[in-house]
């Protein structure tokens, strides 16, 4: 009889399949969220597109959300916002074109980037009456929720002993 490799258990099989599984999770996190292309590794392209995820503060101010977010070197025209009632969409492209003539040769370095984010809010807001501010850099963005809370409990302050 002629035994076979394959009818018998290996314990190597499942150490193999694990370590697919945990380059396929470090294959994912490569990509994004801070900083990602969106090409394949290898790929070449001829211009450089690399996207970041900006920084962001969110305030909870009670009746609405103020969210800021730095988006340095973006002009107003560029950024892109959508507003849900549970999320707010951010996006912002850098382009910049630079054409260089020397002894009857032209270069032009053509150069492409931005911020993305997706902001996942913590309440339901009212994405119509939002409203936003682009000034040096910084969006301001308010939103009004929706069920806003009546009121913050304070609490009693407990001496420690």
């Amino acid at each position: 009889m002629v035994w076979r490799r394959d009818r018998y258990w290996d314990p190597f099989d499942i150490m193999r399949e694990i370590q697919e599984e945990i380059d396929a999770i470090f294959r994912d996190f490569m990509r994004g969220p801070r900083i990602w292309s969106y090409r394949e590794p290898g790929e070449s392209i001829s211009i450089s597109e690399t996207w970041r995820e900006p920084f962001v503060d969110i305030f909870d101010r009670g009746d609405r959300f103020v969210i800021t977010v730095e988006l340095p070197g973006v002009r107003k025209e560029d950024i892109k916002l959508r507003v849900t009632e549970d999320t707010v969409y951010i996006e912002a492209q850098i382009r910049r074109e630079k054409e260089l003539e020397e002894e009857g040769a032209v270069r032009i370095e053509r150069y492409y980037s931005g911020y993305r984010r997706v902001i996942r809010l913590p309440e339901e807001v009212i994405p119509e009456k939002a409203k936003a501010r682009y000034n040096n850099g910084v969006l301001e963005i308010e939103i009004p929720k929706k069920n806003p809370s009546k009121t913050k409990e304070e609490g009693v302050e407990v001496k420690i002993e």
